[in-house]
């Protein structure tokens, strides 16, 4: 078996950097590399199989038997933590750090919660380098008890920033106009739960929609993105996590705005 901190520096070498410097991190690292393994031991004894990729801890066995979308994705994850250290310092940079912590350990035997804090990093990564903001805080607490994801910065403009992750099977959906719906619902639902019960004066807003699933899919639904363009003053425009091979076969994941995927389908008729 091999030891998790040498894994954890192979396949997330930056991650690694910034987190070496504490003892304690590293540690609960290895204490919860190896209540994983126990459990998929103990569910390959009893069922013969282990569910995989729920946590971190699978990504790194995976890429260790050579799988290709594994590898591709922590390459994905190492470079966005890259870009993100790079440019913030201070309480800020400490903050990313046990961001990246807790995407590694925070899961349980039925739930990970990966997704959200790739996702949380992957749009921290996007507003720094693309819209210029500067990152002042992770876990931002309201007067009401509500936390959004994080607080950024720019010409001393300060805006509040939630990332909400939507993982759909677009071949299941019906129509544009119900996957408009349920994306309306869905949204209109986790803007009130953060807002609920509060009162007096706070930064703007911006919900920031993640989308997980089928690239190729998207062009169908173009019209339910577009809808969501007039509103555009509290929800960022829609990101995705795309995984996809390029001509040569090899694995890729990329972030970007959706209209963008769209557009770049548009014009080579394929992703």
């Amino acid at each position: 078996m091999n030891e998790p901190i040498d894994l954890l520096q192979h396949y997330l070498p930056s991650i690694y950097d910034a987190l070496s410097s504490s003892n304690k991190l590293l540690s609960d690292i290895s204490s919860k590399y190896y209540e994983r393994y126990k459990k998929v031991e103990s569910d390959i004894k009893e069922k013969g199989e282990f569910i995989s990729e729920k946590t971190m801890f699978d990504f790194w066995w995976n890429a260790n038997e050579g799988d290709q979308a594994s590898l591709a994705f922590l390459k994905f994850i190492n470079n966005t933590a890259t870009e993100i250290l790079q440019k913030v310092k201070g309480d800020p940079r400490k903050q990313i750090i046990n961001l990246c912590h807790k995407m590694i350990i925070n899961f349980n035997d039925n739930q990970s919660q990966f997704q959200s804090f790739v996702a949380e990093l992957a749009v921290i990564s996007k507003l720094l380098k693309d819209d210029g903001l500067t990152l002042i805080q992770v876990e931002k607490k309201l007067p009401n008890g509500k936390r959004f994801d994080f607080e950024v910065e720019k010409d001393g403009n300060k805006t509040l920033v939630e990332v909400f992750n939507i993982n759909f099977d677009f071949d299941r959906m019906e129509s544009t106009e119900k996957f408009q719906k349920l994306l309306e619902h869905r949204l209109t639902k986790k803007l009130n739960s953060k807002l609920n019960g509060l009162t007096g004066t706070y930064p703007p807003f911006l919900l920031a929609p993640v989308l997980w699933g089928n690239i190729l899919e998207l062009e169908r639904f173009a019209g339910a993105f577009s809808y969501f363009k007039e509103f555009n003053q509290m929800i960022y425009r829609f990101t995705m996590i795309a995984e996809f091979k390029n001509p040569d076969g090899e694995y890729l994941f990329m972030f970007a705005h959706v209209d963008e995927f769209l557009e770049r389908a548009r014009k080579i008729n394929k992703i």
